[in-house]
């Protein structure tokens, strides 16, 4: 008898059968992280600086479509045990139905009820913070952006700890040199036209 060699065995696979393999293999990835990340809140945050000395910070917070409980307070620029502002700021004001007190190096966000918090998918805006320390100086101090939100009270739950970013705003340079090729395509093509 005749014991075929396992090499025979092992034919090669198409590149359609290995791209499919690569695509599930792709499609499980993608379905554990979003089971992952599909609890709790999902917290993210902007913030921009404007002013001269005091400077006022202007902070939005949001809470993902994915997320599984609303944003009830945000402990910015603090986790257990570490403030990152560069300094403490002279006072903090938030929106209708929030309350903002300056704590140490850092500023507590909480909402009065459970009527005002974020809920998933939605973004507040109108938090707000005075401080004598610049914009660039913000931004050099390391993990400054670092916060906690939590679904209730401060403290209500284990916490979902996320960094909060610099608005982005287009710089008016960049803006000008998107208009500017915008036009210069905008006449290529119509000359292009004109000529067919």
């Amino acid at each position: 008898m005749k014991i075929p060699l396992q090499s025979n065995l092992i034919r090669p696979a198409g590149i359609t059968t290995a791209a499919g393999k690569i695509l599930l293999g792709l499609m499980l990835v993608a379905g554990t992280a979003t089971s992952v990340q599909a609890q709790g809140q999902i917290a993210s945050g902007t913030i921009s600086g404007s002013g001269s000395s005091p400077y006022t910070y202007s902070l939005s917070f949001s809470d993902a479509a994915l997320s599984t409980s609303p944003i009830g307070s945000v402990w910015y620029a603090w986790i257990p045990g570490f403030f990152y502002l560069p300094g403490t700021p002279t006072s903090a004001s938030a929106p209708a139905g929030w309350t903002a007190t300056v704590f140490a190096n850092s500023v507590q966000f909480v909402a009065s009820s459970p009527a005002n918090d974020i809920t998933a998918g939605s973004t507040l805006s109108g938090f707000s913070y005075q401080a004598s320390f610049s914009p660039a100086q913000l931004a050099a101090a390391p993990n400054s952006g670092l916060s906690v939100a939590y679904s209730g009270g401060l403290f209500s739950d284990a916490g979902f700890t996320f960094t909060v970013q610099p608005a982005v705003v287009p710089e008016p340079s960049t803006l000008m040199l998107l208009i500017c090729g915008a036009t210069g395509l905008c006449l290529v093509g119509r000359r292009r036209l004109r000529a067919a």
